[in-house]
């Protein structure tokens, strides 16, 4: 069998150390031969700032860029019409058939498992390796509790010797650090700076996102 492979989703506007360090530390943590940033399309319930798809995906190229370990993909905001998590596994194991693919998430998308579109099928596919604080305790009335009785593993070498199917949950070192907080900073004028990648920043700034005004000084800092 292939190393496994991660993917890890998100809307990222944008992309910022938090997410970043997720991605890399589950990376290292798990042994994966390769993580990949993948943008989704912004669903049409959510607002926020007018910025492109194209946008977002150069922001994420920009921050994986000096990151081996990290690639794009880019195929969900090639798409004309949404899209479900499941088509995109989909679409990853018939392109990968012999690989086991570990689909990254936050303990948060985890708890609204059952809610997701055929999340049976979603394990099926993949495993589902979901980031939380260390110390967190899940309640044990969580109704995702019965997912986790039945898929979870403590064993990461587990997720290496089968294609999908298995729960891991994974304590890893989180950021306090909102995209949408970043954009309401930078919309008053203040400095993203040691929050995004220094190229990231200098992308928003060169292209004035986020309704960043420069007004000839630059951002203020925080």
């Amino acid at each position: 069998m292939n190393p496994a492979l991660g993917f890890f989703g998100g809307t990222f506007d944008p992309i910022h150390n938090g997410h970043l360090r997720s991605a890399y530390e589950v990376h290292q943590r798990l042994g994966l031969a390769q993580t990949f940033l993948l943008p989704n399309a912004i669903p049409p319930h959510k607002t926020g700032p007018d910025v492109s798809p194209e946008q977002r995906l150069a922001m994420v190229e920009l921050a994986a860029a000096d990151h081996v370990e990290l690639r794009v993909d880019a195929r969900e905001l090639q798409r004309d019409a949404p899209s479900y998590t499941v088509d995109t596994l989909t679409e990853l194991r018939a392109e990968h058939p012999d690989t086991p693919l570990c689909f990254i998430i936050g303990m948060d998308s985890l708890l609204s498992l059952p809610r997701w579109h055929q999340p049976e099928r979603i394990l099926e596919l993949a495993h589902l390796v979901v980031c939380h604080r260390p110390g967190y305790q899940l309640a044990s009335d969580a109704p995702v509790q019965s997912w986790l009785a039945r898929y979870g593993c403590n064993d990461p070498a587990q997720l290496h010797s089968q294609p999908a199917g298995l729960i891991h949950c994974l304590a890893v070192t989180q950021l306090e650090i909102a995209s949408s907080t970043l954009r309401q900073q930078m919309a008053e004028g203040y400095a993203p700076h040691f929050l995004l990648p220094d190229p990231v920043v200098r992308y928003i700034e060169q292209h004035g996102l986020y309704g960043i005004n420069l007004g000839g000084k630059g951002p203020k800092s925080v």
